[in-house]
């Protein structure tokens, strides 16, 4: 008896899966499919991909469907089970909750998502270091797994990023996006650079080259700056006489253009620690400004423009009226001047998102190392066009890039160089189940 009622319990149960109508839905904001959205029903749900699209299985009936997404106003809808045409639902953008996506790989993709190893240092991190270190993001950095700060010249204090044990050089750091501080980073790349105007940092950990060439072997590091939005103003000084002094703020600026503002001075007095003759905490004087421009509205596009200007002078080697060991004294000084222009620009148009990226920066070093002066300029260029297409549970970004690395020396001959670098650009990242993404 009881086989006969499994039986037709199970026969019950076929018939009511064949009436079962496949739904088809996808879910916008303005232009702009929304993926990773969840659909829901009381009893089943289900994840849009890249191009805004679920599918739901579903008996036929009245149905509500609950439709949310990180970033955007949940939704509820109600529909009448079959439904002959595909569904589409549009989500509001809610501007105050700030998606956690990762832009470093090109795909600008939540961090779930992503399957390369991501970290992120969130806003909260930056501001309990810039509390500590307002004039640097050395602390910031070193504090991080697998990431080590090296000094390259102890007494005018250079330093570089490690990153997997690999050298400095072989690690990028992009600031949004953009290799504003050059191709290669200089030795004092991180000690020009004030954290107060950063919303978060990116940490690609591992072989980086696909997205950004050969200086990106270990990794990529992405300073992404926050949001125009407020004003700041940090005065800090040290017990070595170190002092800065940092102004950063935000706003609208009319229509749907918004702008910011940061503007830092910074200075350290020379200091021998040990009383040898030699410095120990190498002393500079240190300006930098920083205005950047954003154009956004709610179907996606932005264009995003910035610049920059690094004025800085650095002093280390014996004090005045010290000797090295020979007898003579060895001064050392760095003055360093630096400046940058940098263009973003996404621009959806229907499934396909075009993104263009450009940078131009210049600088000039005039180095004094005992008797020995060294002046050099080195210019570095980069543009890029890029086009992102939902395929499948994955997508897919093609394009092309351009860059251009110059470097003039006016003391020292041989060491002149000019490199052209084009490239092109395929990436597939496929994510076939919500656990796997490759």
């Amino acid at each position: 008896m009881s086989s006969l009622v499994f039986f037709t319990l199970a026969i019950s149960l076929q018939g009511l899966a064949a009436n079962d109508s496949l739904l088809r839905i996808r879910v916008m904001t303005g232009l702009r499919p929304v993926a990773g959205a969840v659909v829901a029903t009381p009893d089943t749900s289900a994840a849009t991909d890249q191009s805004g699209l679920v599918f739901l299985r579903l008996p036929p009936g009245r149905w509500r469907l609950a439709i949310s997404a990180v970033g955007f106003r949940p939704d509820t809808v109600e529909l009448e089970v079959p439904h002959p045409d595909e569904l589409v639902i549009t989500l509001e953008r809610v501007e105050e909750l700030e998606e956690l996506s990762v832009s470093a790989t090109r795909t600008n993709r939540r961090i779930a998502d992503e399957p390369s190893r991501v970290e992120i240092l969130a806003r909260e991190e930056i501001e309990e270091k810039l509390l500590m270190t307002p004039g640097d993001i050395q602390m910031l950095l070193n504090e991080s797994s697998g990431l080590r700060v090296q000094s390259t010249s102890p007494s005018l204090g250079g330093a570089n990023l490690r990153m997997q044990g690999l050298r400095g050089r072989y690690t990028q750091i992009l600031l949004d996006g953009l290799p504003l501080a050059g191709a290669q980073t200089g030795s004092l790349g991180l000690l020009q650079i004030p954290p107060m105007d950063l919303g978060k940092v990116e940490v690609v950990k591992g072989i980086a080259s696909s997205f950004y060439g050969g200086s990106a072997l270990g990794g990529v590091v992405n300073l992404v700056s926050r949001a125009p939005e407020g004003r700041e103003l940090l005065v800090n000084q040290t017990t070595l006489d170190g002092s800065d002094a940092v102004g950063w703020m935000g706003g609208p600026l009319g229509g749907l253009w918004r702008g910011s503002l940061l503007v830092g001075a910074h200075r350290q007095s020379r200091r021998d620690r040990d009383g040898d003759g030699w410095t120990d905490v190498p002393g500079y004087r240190r300006l930098v400004a920083r205005p950047r421009l954003v154009l956004a509205d709610q179907t996606g596009r932005s264009l995003y423009l910035t610049s920059g200007l690094t004025l800085e002078a650095r002093e280390g080697g014996t004090l005045p009226g010290s000797s090295a060991p020979d007898g003579a004294p060895y001064p050392e000084s760095l003055d360093s001047r630096r400046v940058d222009l940098g263009l973003n620009a996404r621009l959806p148009h229907g499934p396909a998102v075009w993104t263009v990226r450009a940078a131009l920066v210049s600088q000039h070093h005039d180095r004094l190392l005992g008797p020995v002066r060294e002046r050099d300029d080195r210019t570095n260029g980069f543009a890029e066009a890029a086009v992102t297409l939902p395929a499948g549970p994955g997508a897919l970004v093609l394009g092309a890039s351009l860059e251009v690395d110059r470097f003039r020396g006016q003391d020292v001959t041989g060491f002149d160089y000019q490199f052209s670098i084009p490239a092109l650009i395929a990436q597939y990242d496929w994510n076939p189940a919500p656990q796997l993404g490759i």
